[in-house]
């Protein structure tokens, strides 16, 4: 981010607050806001849509939280940074797209490959959060609120079937960077490429698929130009998700700080929640839409999970040379898997 764009965002910041102490009408005792990357419409927007309510109403008015959405004032890259430089009072943070810094907490989610159950992944990265306190200093300049996690990733096809790896050969599909490797043991070509460019991309066939959610069957109509879901889990970590500025959450009495603290969990489920029944509407939409949705055998979800192994391997060791536990979480996360999921 230039230092002008963050200039601009930090004059931003303080017009918005002066014109909250200026025109404040309301008895609230103290006036804070909220950034996040994401719509009211969107399931995260709309868990803290909820959150911020209930806040306010147990807090009985003396919280009143002013939202800012759609990164009018708060990115994703580096929204751990602009919010510990006082962009908002909290926000909606995503260490794990940041380009450097925060390596436990950008890092590790690399680490759940072949989880299939996000509540799973939630519940091991939370208690990894317990027993690693770096995850926690690493974000000194703010104090967590929430947490996140991704719904598993599948492949949607536009016009061929895969009900083995085998099948992937020769295909072109739109992939995040940590599948790219994944796809290429198989012969398929991951291509990096916007999400917002992916449906006249598939519509063309200049795509022969896409890693994505089931939710994107719905929310970017991904369901209008496939043909075929395939359940080849691509997992996604979990993370640190809402925070609020360490300096404001200081300046707070201990009685409103345990009002937020008392809802970590609500928020953390309900984002959860809202995750998981957008899931359900983008398979049914997919179902409307005449969408095939194939079961792909267990022993080809383990052979294509074996292959992020090395480069999981790699990143704990670059972990461990730092002086952080990366190969004591790894072990974790992996036994973790063997186990239950």
């Amino acid at each position: 981010m230039t230092s002008t764009i963050r200039s601009a965002r930090k004059l931003i910041a303080v017009s918005v607050c002066s014109t909250l102490v200026l025109g404040a009408a309301s008895a609230a005792e103290f006036n804070l806001t909220y950034a996040s990357p994401y719509s009211t419409t969107h399931p995260y927007g709309a868990a803290d849509e909820a959150w911020i309510e209930r806040i306010e109403e147990q807090t009985n008015g003396r919280v009143d939280i002013t939202a800012y959405w759609g990164r009018s004032l708060i990115s994703s890259r580096e929204g751990v940074d602009e919010l510990e430089a006082g962009i908002a009072d909290m926000a909606y943070i995503t260490p794990i797209y940041a380009t450097s810094g925060y390596e436990l907490n950008r890092l590790t989610p690399a680490f759940f490959y072949g989880y299939s159950d996000p509540a799973h992944v939630l519940a091991v990265y939370q208690q990894l959060w317990e027993e690693f306190p770096t995850f926690a200093e690493e974000l000194g300049g703010v104090r967590v609120l929430g947490f996140n996690v991704g719904t598993p990733m599948h492949l949607q096809l536009r016009d061929d079937p895969v009900n083995t790896l085998d099948d992937l050969r020769g295909l072109r599909i739109r992939s995040a960077n940590d599948y790219i490797g994944a796809l290429a043991e198989f012969g398929a070509e991951g291509v990096a490429m916007p999400m917002g460019d992916t449906y006249p991309a598939l519509q063309r066939g200049v795509l022969d698929g896409v890693i994505a959610p089931y939710e994107a069957l719905k929310s970017l109509s991904f369901g209008e130009v496939v043909e075929y879901y395939v359940d080849l889990p691509h997992s996604r970590g979990a993370y640190a998700s809402r925070a609020m500025n360490q300096a404001v959450w200081d300046s707070l009495p201990e009685d409103i700080q345990a009002v937020f603290l008392d809802n970590i969990d609500w928020l953390t489920q309900k984002n959860l929640e809202n995750s998981m029944e957008a899931e359900e509407e983008g398979k049914a939409f997919g179902v409307e839409q005449g969408v095939t949705f194939i079961e792909i055998a267990a022993s080809e979800k383990e052979r294509y999970a074996e292959t992020f192994t090395s480069s999981a391997r790699e990143v704990a060791e670059n972990l461990d040379e730092r002086g952080l536990p990366g190969s004591e979480i790894l072990e974790q996360v992996r036994q973790a898997h063997q186990t239950s999921d």
